[in-house]
């Protein structure tokens, strides 16, 4: 899972240099800011995979909760992010959405590249 990660953050770097090299260091940045929110997206999906890994329980319901929770919690940090970046930073929209989609979609490459469990 850590491996994924890593490789997510090696594949959104390497994107933001692309985009450093055809467009310029502002839809770069715009593009690294977006993949951070992407970085934070499954940061948090990963320390709460590996917190339940330890936190077992056999309650359907609590477990249901939590998935619940998980989920807005993601999705709460991903607007917030991207709303930073958009309104309080200024940055080029598209490229910074763009920057989130390379950042989802080198997850779930990786991901699915590594079969992680």
């Amino acid at each position: 899972m850590f491996l994924a990660y890593a490789m997510q953050g090696a594949m959104i770097a390497a994107a933001a240099i692309l985009a450093w090299l055809w467009q310029g260091g502002e839809v770069a940045g715009a593009a690294l800011f977006g993949g951070s929110a992407a970085l934070a997206n499954i940061g948090l999906l990963v320390w709460r995979w590996r917190r339940g890994r330890y936190d077992y329980h056999c309650d359907g319901e609590r477990h249901l909760r939590q998935f619940h929770r998980s989920g807005l919690e993601r999705f709460f940090v991903v607007g917030i992010v991207l709303a930073v970046g958009m309104y309080g930073l200024k940055l080029e929209p598209l490229a910074m959405l763009l920057g989130f989609i390379v950042g989802q979609v080198a997850w779930i490459i990786a991901a699915s590249a590594l079969k992680t469990d």
